[in-house]
């Protein structure tokens, strides 16, 4: 436990211990202290229509309400942001005594944490998670990217462009292509975009900027695809640059792209990067379907460098 843990404040006849919260809102990490509270209320988790039941190398589903483990209290986490729900609670398991120690370090793991949005349907990707725990409870609150509004406009153009431009005759690969070239044809990338900027001219950085407003940068393109995938039930997640690998101060170093399971096979698929006002040097379909060998031979690696004990599904 961590200093503020194990501190223990004597009021009068009183004993009141405290826990801690943890903040997670873009690069920002706060603590506060408030005063514990246990109650086993709201450990169910119904599942919203974007739920994915597929569950990959790196993360999985945990369900149970009760952790006994890391493991458990990461894709406990992943399981509540996949349900796409704004609040819910797990319970430390009796012999567990090293939940809140880990907890403290979960908590303010950023790469961790973002990296669980990469695994879920972006609707139910979150903006800020908030933890507040100790030994024997873990507190859970979600404000999710999408506003319910949002969500609603992007799936008008979606559904539209699906019934007029997708057949059931069309191969997965024709299909995913004739998405790609819309996506790319009908966005232009926002170079201007400043990541945590609260005026930024366009919300470029999710499916709305690209979708709605025509203007984006990778991870509003690699969302705009992947609610397309997940439309048509087409096995995905978003796959990102190994942040060892650049300085995490400055997020325009960061990249974030598609990896899509066709085929048997997992391919990676780069709207950002195939898109010609982005690199005029790259063809419109360099980075469509390819396998992680060609990615490698037409990178050096700096841009689409990923942690393979991660997304191990590419390696």
């Amino acid at each position: 436990m961590s200093t503020g843990q194990k501190a223990i404040v004597f009021v009068g006849a009183f004993v009141i211990t405290f826990i801690t919260i943890c903040t997670f809102f873009k690069n920002d990490i706060r603590f506060l202290l408030t005063s514990r509270s246990i109650e086993r209320k709201y450990g169910e988790t119904p599942e919203n229509s974007y739920f994915l039941e597929d569950n990959f190398n790196f993360v999985d589903n945990f369900e149970e309400t009760e952790v006994s483990s890391r493991e458990e209290i990461i894709n406990s986490i992943y399981y509540i942001i996949n349900s796409g729900i704004t609040y819910s609670e797990r319970y430390c398991a009796k012999n567990y005594t090293e939940c809140s120690t880990t907890m403290d370090e979960i908590s303010v793991n950023q790469e961790l944490l973002s990296i669980l949005n990469n695994f879920v349907h972006p609707y139910n990707s979150f903006e800020k998670i908030t933890f507040s725990y100790n030994n024997e409870t873990i507190k859970i609150t979600i404000d999710h990217t999408y506003t319910t509004e949002e969500i609603d406009e992007i799936n008008q153009v979606v559904d539209k462009f699906i019934n007029e431009n997708i057949t059931n005759n069309m191969s997965t690969r024709d299909k995913i292509k004739t998405i790609h070239d819309y996506i790319i044809n009908n966005t232009n990338y926002d170079s201007s975009y400043i990541p945590g900027k609260e005026d930024n001219t366009y919300k470029s950085n999710t499916a709305y900027g690209v979708l709605i407003q025509g203007y984006g940068i990778c991870s509003g393109y690699s969302d705009a695809m992947a609610i397309f995938l997940d439309k048509l039930n087409i096995i995905n997640y978003k796959i990102s640059t190994d942040s060892s690998n650049y300085n995490t101060t400055n997020e325009n170093e960061g990249h974030i792209w598609n990896l899509v399971y066709l085929d048997s096979n997992w391919y990676h698929l780069d709207l950002t990067w195939d898109d010609p006002i982005s690199n005029e040097n790259i063809t419109r379909d360099n980075y469509f379907l390819i396998t992680t060998e060609t990615l490698k031979l037409l990178d050096d690696e700096s841009s689409h460098n990923f942690n393979t004990s991660i997304f191990s599904e590419a390696s």
